[in-house]
């Protein structure tokens, strides 16, 4: 019987910003634009995957006229920490 080695922990966040909204029509969430597929799934993904999620996202804003990422609460408040 073989296991596999651990994989290494990914680095890469989560895009979420806490507003968990899934558009009717583009299907992508309000807040992060991932898919429901890539909102399942992103645990699972290694950071080279979760590089191009968020390539993807970036594509997604700029078409839908979006230019910049919500500030979160958890952002606002690190921010202010400074």
């Amino acid at each position: 019987m073989t296991s596999e080695p651990p994989r290494p922990a990914a680095t890469v966040a989560s895009p979420c910003v806490g507003v968990c909204s899934i558009d009717r029509e583009t299907r992508f969430c309000l807040g992060c634009f991932r898919s429901m597929e890539e909102i399942a799934h992103w645990s699972r993904y290694d950071d080279t995957k979760r590089l191009d999620v968020i390539e993807a996202l970036r594509q997604r804003q700029t078409e839908a006229g979006v230019n910049r990422r919500r500030v979160t609460k958890r952002r606002r408040l690190a921010g202010s920490a400074e």
